[in-house]
């Protein structure tokens, strides 16, 4: 019996510990980061990236974040930027591989959006985006099919 305890011991020391904290990635948003270009994706494979001009900052706290956006947009006429850009803030979560986003504040156009497709339940408006996370790089997928096409920002931690 003892020696069967001493076995049983030894396996869930052995294969119990050792292996699952190795198979479960600590991944975190915190920090701060910047668009740095566009991915294409045909049938889940990703066969172009555009360079990103233009300004979209992101910080994530520990529950909170606040994104910065001012794209680039020439008037072909008068070859002036007319976009104003916009902000928004609110909490967050990562789970499952997936941002969810409590939006909350903003400028320009976001308030009206907030207001119009909220649930009327909350406070807020839930954005979900599907993300592929590591230390110095993130995905984040903005618009993606069932069979694999679309886009997805490449965000790369700014230090």
């Amino acid at each position: 019996m003892k020696k069967l305890n001493i076995s049983i011991l030894f396996f869930l020391l052995f294969f119990g510990c050792s292996s699952f904290q190795e198979k479960i990635p600590n991944v975190t948003l915190e920090g701060a980061w910047h668009k740095e270009s566009k991915i294409i994706f045909r049938l889940g494979v990703a066969t172009d990236t555009l360079p990103y001009d233009g300004v979209l900052n992101e910080i994530y706290t520990k529950n909170y974040y606040i994104t910065l956006v001012n794209n680039i947009k020439i008037d072909s006429v008068t070859m002036e930027d007319k976009d104003l850009g916009f902000a928004e803030s609110g909490q967050y979560e990562l789970m499952d591989n997936y941002l969810i986003k409590k939006l909350k504040y903003g400028t320009s156009w976001i308030p009206d959006a907030i207001k119009k497709r909220k649930n009327s339940e909350n406070d807020y408006l839930e954005v979900k985006f599907k993300v592929d996370v590591n230390n110095d790089y993130f995905l984040k997928f903005t618009k993606i099919d069932s069979s694999g096409n679309g886009s997805a920002d490449l965000m790369k931690k700014i230090k």
